[in-house]
């Protein structure tokens, strides 16, 4: 398989710590790019020209780092990131993270590239502010932290992401502290520790 992806993108991190924690990295070509230059071999398999994008040995391409990671524990179940009683909650956790990251992502566009003071810029910082919150409080079971399903991994990665990019605008932690202790735990792991973006 081979895997675009990019060191800073959450989405992209996603599917590396899924991979790592499904022991699968070995299988994986990873080519690190960065999309925002649109570059031809990205473009050549994702016209989008987004990470995480997953192509497979038969030439089949998988786009959209939800796509990708349930993708991985139907086709290498064990080790199980998704227990069999408790899909319907993985899922929703897993969206909920994303959704996270979707508004941290317009945020982000929105200050690079448009006006951050428009009522759609704030909105989206709002969103995003909720959002963080939100999946903090999710998190039930500091103890899981040493056997984290999929819903979990998608939660971290969120999670750390907004520490990174927004950690003075959104101190979470304050507001969450047995998150905040999970999360620190769940970050010791080595997927997460290999996967750890670059200072900014």
């Amino acid at each position: 398989m081979q895997l675009f992806t990019s060191p800073t993108s959450p989405y992209a991190r996603l599917v590396r710590v899924t991979l790592l924690e499904k022991q699968l990295q070995d299988r994986v070509d990873y080519r690190f790019v960065d999309p925002w230059a649109s570059p031809a071999e990205l473009l050549e398999v994702n016209t989008n020209s987004r990470v995480p994008t997953l192509v497979m040995p038969s030439g089949q391409v998988l786009c959209e780092a939800a796509v990708i990671v349930l993708f991985l524990e139907r086709r290498y179940p064990e080790p199980r990131l998704m227990p069999r009683e408790a899909v319907e909650g993985v899922h929703a956790r897993l969206g909920q993270a994303l959704g996270c990251i979707d508004d941290g992502a317009g945020v982000i566009t929105e200050r690079r590239h448009g006006d951050p003071d428009t009522p759609l810029a704030r909105r989206r910082f709002e969103a995003l502010q909720r959002a963080a919150n939100a999946v903090a409080a999710g998190v039930k079971a500091p103890a899981l932290a040493d056997d984290p399903d999929l819903g979990d991994l998608a939660a971290a990665v969120a999670l750390d992401w907004v520490d990174l990019r927004f950690g003075d605008e959104i101190p979470w932690r304050a507001a969450q502290p047995a998150a905040g202790a999970w999360l620190d735990r769940l970050l010791g792991r080595s997927s997460f520790a290999a996967t750890a973006p670059p200072a900014h």
